[in-house]
């Protein structure tokens, strides 16, 4: 009982500390008791005060507390239910009601804010924040890296800190150091929604198996993420380089990057997205977004997709500046066709599209196609429709488009399959770097794409043509030269070994020239066009 009192009494002296709060409640409470009005609020704060006491100093009790409810070490939270400023604030009121006259009452609160100004403690002060202590006893990898960006914002003079970590940080960095701010916190991992679309693509980085450094650099741009702190590896140091962070600290267990200040690297630079399908089949779906917050959708796969596709759009803000519909067939233009019957709040600047041949026509030269969706789209009113042809080309707020096959009567002239071997094929162009999408144009179309276009073919990124099947032949994804490739396929058609399609030939084709490879088995995929 006498060590009980003793843990009691230290944990009543660490939470009164240097101030006269405790003094000050009790003067107020005394004052309560020699009052004759109010009986049942002076009996109430009374009660309540004098339980509290016996409950806390009265060793059987506090025991309990102790061994039941939050343990001997910090006992010093059960002072937090004693009401104390509430208290002072009441005993201040009746104090002040009870004179006559403005001015004493003035007077009388001037004195009281002396009083409360001179008995408490400032904790409004540089020395509080700074010289932070360890009282929860958390990890001390999370001491070790809240300390190294300290220390470096400090040197530098930064005083924004914002920090991407992993999830066994997330807690305790917050406890530990409130000035460093966090992208998204253990609300996020429980499953609530982050403030922010960059925060959640932040997030769902970090928790993939690999990190895209690539779009983990972008994303921390747009939510003006400074800091990044991951267990040390050679690898992570070489890929946070490459979209401009620095190691500012490290240890044996952890590493701190800082992301270069001045001018945004990602300025001119546009984030290329590919979606896959949720229900295992091929389909064509991208965005292309740079930071000023321009979006450009390409094609969006089937009428059933649409549902997806308008949640992406909102939550890269409801305005399309450019919707580009590479060909008329189902698993491309059927979510664009579901969505513009009822736009909603999704707003679209401009459609590109192809002046493809009539249904009949298509169906005559390809019995075995389906022009369903095709039609429902004809039905359409779209005044912010443009048709382009080969060779034409167009500027969307600084990206550079070139149109180099879409349909005509050359595509009539060497092939019957007119719906996929009309397809827009097009080159997006950023300041440095340049992706070509094929969309379905196939084989029968290689050979004159290949001779009309030879060297300027050469990419940094392809669009499989034909989701990687049956599409284009081998030397002319050999004159691209790309070092990485989609393939707008599932997991049936890129491992298919039945000989039936050609995506499997055309993997290890691009692999052996030393493109990465993409597919739906790791969307979204995301690169960043420079």
């Amino acid at each position: 009982m006498r060590e009980t009192l003793h843990v009691v009494k230290s944990m009543y002296d660490s939470y009164n500390g240097t101030g006269m709060q405790f003094a000050l409640c009790f003067a107020c409470l005394i004052y309560l008791m020699i009052q004759k009005k109010d009986k049942e609020k002076r009996f109430l704060f009374l009660g309540y005060a004098l339980l509290f006491f016996i409950i806390c100093f009265f060793p059987v009790t506090a025991k309990i507390i102790m061994k039941v409810c939050i343990g001997k070490e910090v006992y010093w939270r059960m002072f937090w239910l004693l009401p104390s400023a509430v208290i002072i604030a009441y005993t201040a009121v009746v104090l002040i009601i009870q004179l006559d006259g403005k001015i004493r009452r003035h007077l009388m609160l001037f004195l009281m804010l002396v009083v409360v100004g001179m008995t408490g403690t400032n904790v409004y002060n540089g020395a509080v924040f700074e010289h932070k202590q360890n009282h929860y006893n958390l990890p001390q990898a999370t001491v070790n890296v809240c300390d190294m960006v300290e220390q470096d914002a400090k040197a530098n003079g930064i005083s924004h800190k914002k920090l991407i970590t992993v999830n066994e940080l997330l807690s305790s960095v917050r406890q530990y150091d409130a000035g460093i701010l966090l992208p998204y916190g253990y609300n996020t991992l429980r499953g609530d929604k982050t403030e922010t679309e960059a925060a959640f693509q932040i997030y769902r980085i970090m928790n993939s198996d690999k990190i895209n450094f690539a779009a983990l650099g972008w994303y921390a741009a747009a939510d003006n993420c400074n800091y990044f702190a991951y267990p040390a590896d050679a690898g992570v140091t070489e890929g946070m380089a490459e979209c401009g962070f620095e190691i500012v600290g490290a240890n044996e267990e952890y590493h701190v990057f800082r992301r270069e200040n001045g001018k945004n690297r990602y300025d001119g630079s546009w984030l290329v997205t590919q979606y896959g399908s949720a229900d295992g089949q091929q389909l064509m779906f991208y965005t292309l977004e740079d930071m000023k917050g321009h979006l450009i959708v390409v094609d969006g796969g089937w009428t059933t997709d649409a549902d997806y596709v308008r949640r992406t759009i909102r939550g890269l803000g409801k305005h399309v500046d450019a919707w580009i519909l590479t060909h008329p067939h189902q698993d491309h233009i059927g979510a664009f066709t579901e969505i513009y019957k009822d736009l909603k709040k999704i707003k679209i600047d401009k459609v590109y599209a192809v002046d493809m041949a009539s249904p009949e026509e298509c169906k005559d030269s390809a019995p075995w196609d389906e022009t369903g969706v095709y039609e429902e789209f004809l039905k359409l009113d779209i005044p912010q429709l443009q048709y382009v042809h080969a060779g034409d080309s167009f500027e969307v707020e600084g990206l550079a488009f070139e149109v180099l096959n879409a349909y005509d009567d050359y595509v009539k002239d060497l092939s019957k399959d007119l719906l996929n071997d009309g397809s827009m094929m097009f080159r997006v162009t950023a300041k440095e770097e340049s992706m070509l999408f094929c969309a379905d144009v196939g084989k029968r179309m290689s050979d004159y794409l290949l001779e009309t276009h030879g060297g300027a073919l050469k990419s940094d990124y392809i669009q499989m043509g034909h989701h990687g099947n049956g599409g284009l032949k081998s030397d002319f994804y050999k004159a691209v030269e790309a070092k990485g490739a989609f393939f707008d396929a599932p997991d049936w058609l890129m491992n298919d070994r039945s000989g039936r399609y050609t995506t499997l030939k055309n993997t290890y084709l691009m692999a052996s020239n030393g493109a990465e490879i993409y597919s739906f088995s790791t969307t979204p995929n995301q690169i960043v066009l420079k």
